[in-house]
């Protein structure tokens, strides 16, 4: 039976302070493979917070970030693992700013990304990033795997489009807690809808007014949350996945506190 030792980084990034941040998750990433993690996963643009732009503005995005994002891969590598890893991008060629999730193999090589599509004009905090344009499949030596950065599972063809193009498996980088609009039921709508599993590395602490102390990191199955998560620390939520059943081995996450 293959069995996969998986890691969500359940973190509390702080707005701005990326030397901060990007120390936590190194830590954490080391840690977690430490403890047996194969597959990896960090939330939404971990490296940064999530309303960055007031602090530090969008300068920093570019040769600085990749620079790190290259720096991860090295880690990815010398460890073993794969690793999501969800932050800011800068596109090269267009300059386009992009909220984006990497897909680090342990082979030190970026097998994809995904960018996220559901960004609201009226939404503020992220009119610095500019949307991504379609919901590509990125294909790792485990699995093909879909991605919905936050609000991507709330509507459904995001999901949908996944799936027929053969994704296995959806993961979703967040930072969506209970308030002021709660994700509600809409990652056990979209594996019930697609029929697939969504894993869902959500985060901690707090950010203006937003507090994401009740943001739940989740396991669905079947449309049914198998695994859940919230607290007010940062921690490492490990688990094992079938690959053949596509089901976790667990019934409740081991919790390991990042020290």
């Amino acid at each position: 039976m293959p069995v996969l030792r998986v890691a969500l980084l359940h973190l509390d990034p702080r707005p701005g302070k990326l030397e901060a941040n990007r120390a936590l998750i190194e830590r954490s990433v080391r840690r977690a493979a430490a403890l047996g993690a194969d597959f990896i996963v960090t939330p939404e643009l971990a490296e940064s917070g999530y309303h960055f732009e007031d602090y530090i503005g969008t300068g920093w995005i570019g040769e600085e970030s990749k620079a790190w994002i290259d720096h991860m891969s090295a880690v990815a590598s010398d460890l073993g693992v794969t690793l999501l890893l969800s932050t800011a991008e800068r596109d090269q060629a267009t300059g386009h700013l992009h909220n984006t999730v990497f897909a680090l193999t342990g082979a030190g090589k970026t097998a994809g990304r995904y960018r996220k599509v559901n960004i609201h004009e009226s939404h503020t905090t992220e009119s610095w990033a500019r949307k991504g344009e379609t919901a590509d499949i990125i294909v790792l030596p485990q699995f093909k795997l879909g991605v919905m950065i936050c609000a991507d599972s709330w509507p459904p063809h995001i999901a949908r489009e996944l799936a027929e193009k053969g994704a296995e498996l959806i993961i979703s980088p967040a930072n969506w807690g209970e308030t002021p609009c709660p994700p509600e039921s809409c990652w056990e709508k979209r594996s019930l809808e697609t029929g697939l599993p969504v894993w869902v590395c959500n985060r901690t602490g707090t950010e203006h007014a937003l507090n994401f102390e009740d943001a739940a990191s989740v396991v669905v199955v079947g449309g049914k949350r198998l695994l859940n998560h919230c607290g007010p620390d940062s921690v490492i939520l490990l688990f094992d996945w079938d690959l053949e059943k596509k089901t976790p081995l667990q019934t409740e996450f081991e919790v390991v506190p990042v020290t």
